[in-house]
C-alpha cells in the first residue's frame, strides 16, 4: 500500500510538472525520479547505503537537477564506503565516483568554490598520491571563496602545498608566502565565529596549519614576511598578535620586530599578551628593571589565565636574574595561587632559597637553612614535572655541598634532624642537615 501511494504520488507529480527539467525530460522520467528518490531515501535513513546506491544512481541519471540532497547524501554514502573498503583498486573507483559527485553537483547547482573546497579536501584525505590534483583544486577553491572558505578546505590547501614541497614541486618560499594569506582567513573566521564551538574549531585548524608552517619558518623568514605587513598597518591587532605568537613560538623574541609589534599592540590594546611581549624582549636584552615592570603590569591586567601565569612566572624569573630573592619568592607564590601545581614556580622558589640562603640567619649554621628549604622545593618540582629532574638534581647536589658543618651547628646547640624556622624572608620550617 505504501509503495502504491508513493507511485501514485509520483505519477501525479510527473503529469503536473514533467515539463520542468529538474524532474526529468519526460513524464516517465518524472515517475522514475520520484520512485527512485523515495526508495533510496528510505534505505539511506536506515543507513543501508549498499541498497541505496542503485536507486540513487537511477535518480541522478533521470533527474540530476531534482535536489541538492542527491549529492549531499551521495557524498556521505561514498565516503563511508571508501573508509570501509580494503581493496586498493575498489577504493580508487569509489574515490573517482566521489569526485564525480562533486563535479555533477557543481554542474547542476553551482556553488563552485564551496564544492571544490570539499572535493579537494576529500581527494587529499582519501587519495594522498593525488596531492598535486588536490592542490590545484583547492587553489582554485580558495581563489573563489577567500575568507568564505571552510576550515577543512583551508588546512587541506596548505597540507597539499606541503606535499608539493616534499615532492620537489614547490619551494620553501612558496610555503612561506602562502601561509600569511591562509592564516589571515583563519583569523577572520575566528573573529566572526558566532559561538564558542565554532571559534574553537577554527582555532584548532589554525593550530594545525601553524604546526606545518613552523617547520619551515626561521627568524629571518618571519621578519621577511611580517615586516612589510607591520609597516603597512601598525594598528592591525590581528596581525600584531600573529607576529608576537610566531616570533615567540620560534624563539625570535630578540628580534626588533617582536619588540616593535609588542609595543604597538600595547599602545592600541594593552593586554597581558602585549605586556608580556615587551617584557620578554627587554629581558633578552638584559634590561631587567624595565622588563619586570611590564611583566608585573601584564599580570595585573591579564584576562586570560595563561597570560597572567606567564607574566607572574617571568616576573619571578627576572627578579632571579636581578638577585632580588625575596621578590622571586613573592611572585612564585602568586603564581602558585593561580596554578597550585605549577612545577616552575616550585623550581623558582628553590632557586631563590638556594642563591639567597646566606641573606638569612644570624650564624654560620642558620645561614645554611635556605639550602635545606631549597631541596624540598626542587623535589616538589620534580614530582610535578619529571622533565625538570636533571636540572633540579644538579641544584640539589649543589645545595647539599653547601650544608653547614656539623660542628658549626653544634656550637649553637642545633643538631641534625632538628626542626627549626629559617626566619627572615624565607620564613619556613625546615629540618637541619649538616655535612
Amino acid at each position: 500500500m505504501k509503495h502504491l501511494t508513493v507511485f501514485i504520488l509520483g505519477l501525479f507529480i510527473a503529469i503536473s510538472v514533467h515539463a520542468q527539467s529538474k524532474w526529468g525530460k519526460t513524464p516517465e522520467d518524472s515517475v522514475s525520479c520520484v520512485e527512485n528518490t523515495s526508495l533510496y531515501v528510505e534505505f539511506y535513513k536506515q543507513k543501508n547505503y549498499k541498497d541505496a546506491k542503485r536507486p540513487w544512481k537511477k535518480a541522478i541519471e533521470v533527474c540530476p537537477k531534482s535536489s541538492k540532497n542527491l549529492y549531499i547524501k551521495g557524498a556521505k554514502m561514498y565516503k563511508t564506503a571508501i573508509v570501509q573498503e580494503k581493496n586498493k583498486a575498489e577504493r580508487a573507483l569509489l574515490v573517482d565516483t566521489l569526485m564525480w559527485i562533486y563535479d555533477i553537483r557543481i554542474e547542476n547547482f553551482g556553488q563552485k568554490g564551496y564544492v571544490l573546497g570539499r572535493k579537494g579536501a576529500d581527494l587529499l584525505k582519501y587519495e594522498k598520491s593525488s596531492y598535486e590534483e588536490a592542490y590545484n583544486i583547492l587553489k582554485e577553491a580558495y581563489a573563489l571563496q577567500g575568507d568564505n572558505s571552510e576550515k577543512g578546505a583551508v588546512t587541506s590547501y596548505y597540507q597539499a602545498a606541503e606535499y608539493m614541497y616534499q615532492n620537489g614541486k614547490k619551494s620553501q618560499a612558496d610555503l612561506l608566502e602562502l601561509f600569511p594569506q591562509l592564516a589571515e582567513t583563519m583569523e577572520v573566521n575566528i573573529s566572526k565565529a558566532k559561538d564558542d564551538e565554532t571559534r574553537s574549531k577554527w582555532i584548532n585548524a589554525l593550530g594545525v596549519m601553524e604546526q606545518l608552517f613552523s617547520v619551515h619558518a626561521t627568524c629571518e623568514n618571519l621578519v621577511e614576511i611580517y615586516r612589510p605587513k607591520y609597516e603597512a598597518n601598525k594598528d592591525d591587532t590581528s596581525n600584531l598578535k600573529q607576529i608576537i605568537a610566531f616570533f615567540s613560538k620560534k624563539d625570535c623574541t630578540d628580534d626588533d620586530l617582536y619588540l616593535e609589534a609588542s609595543m604597538s599592540l600595547d599602545k592600541v590594546k594593552p593586554s597581558g599578551i602585549s605586556k608580556f611581549g615587551i617584557g620578554r624582549s627587554l629581558l633578552k636584552r638584559d634590561r631587567y628593571a624595565e622588563a619586570v615592570k611590564y611583566f608585573k603590569e601584564g599580570a595585573e591586567i591579564a584576562v586570560v589565565p595563561e597570560a597572567k601565569a606567564k607574566n607572574l612566572e617571568y616576573s619571578a624569573t627576572t627578579y632571579l636574574a636581578m638577585k632580588q630573592y625575596p621578590s622571586v619568592k613573592t611572585y612564585a607564590l602568586k603564581l602558585l595561587k593561580e596554578e597550585p601545581n605549577n612545577a616552575t614556580a616550585y623550581k623558582l622558589l628553590g632557586d631563590a632559597y638556594l642563591y639567597g640562603s646566606s641573606s638569612v640567619g644570624d650564624n654560620e649554621c642558620m645561614q645554611g637553612c635556605g639550602y635545606w628549604a631549597a631541596i624540598s622545593k626542587y623535589l616538589k618540582a620534580q614530582s610535578l614535572d619529571p622533565e625538570l629532574t636533571d636540572e633540579t638534581n644538579k641544584k640539589i647536589a649543589r645545595a647539599r655541598s653547601l650544608f653547614p658543618k656539623k660542628e658549626d651547628c653544634f656550637f649553637y646547640s642545633i643538631s641534625d634532624g632538628q626542626t627549626v624556622n629559617c626566619g627572615g624572608w624565607i620564613n619556613e620550617d625546615v629540618t637541619v642537615k649538616t655535612n
